[in-house]
Order: C-alpha cells, then sequence, then structure tokens
C-alpha cells in the first residue's frame, strides 16, 4: 500500500476517533465520510474536472456545440429506461 494511502488513512481515522470522542456528531458512516472529503478535498481530482473543462472549451472553440440537453436526457431516459419526463 502506497505510503500517502496509509498516511491519509490514519488521518481519517484521526478525524473520525476525534469526533466520536466529542460525541456531537451524530453522522452515518456516510455523512462522515462526505465531511472528510469536505474538509480534504483530492488535488488530483480537481486536476481532472479542469482538464475536463479545458477539453470541452477547446471542443466549443472548434466549433463543437455537443448535444442539446433535450436530446441528452431523452435518449439517457431510455438508456436507464426512466420515465419520459423529469
Amino acid at each position: 500500500m502506497r505510503t500517502q494511502t496509509i498516511d491519509e488513512l490514519r488521518d481519517f481515522h484521526r478525524f473520525l476517533s476525534e469526533k466520536l470522542t466529542d460525541g456531537r456528531v451524530e453522522w452515518s458512516p456516510e455523512e462522515a465520510l462526505e465531511e472528510w472529503r469536505r474538509l480534504h478535498p483530492d488535488a488530483h481530482a480537481s486536476e481532472e474536472d479542469v482538464a475536463a473543462i479545458q477539453e470541452a472549451l477547446a471542443d466549443m472553440a472548434n466549433g463543437d456545440r455537443g448535444v442539446p440537453f433535450e436530446e441528452f436526457d431523452h435518449d439517457f431516459r431510455r438508456r436507464h429506461t426512466l420515465p419520459g419526463q423529469p
């Protein structure tokens, strides 16, 4: 296991221990993880988001206007067998 991952798990464990010791938090495990992620955003994910936005802007600059929302919505709902209207 990478050292960075081990350190992050230790920090998360410490975070949970502190919150549980305080006794003032009534989170579910999912909510605890969401709070951890809010307080410790993933820098790599942010880089990926920026790269995706830059790619989309480059596509637009080259004339690609994408798919109209209505068309995307219709296709998405059909693929996932969802009702016809949002």
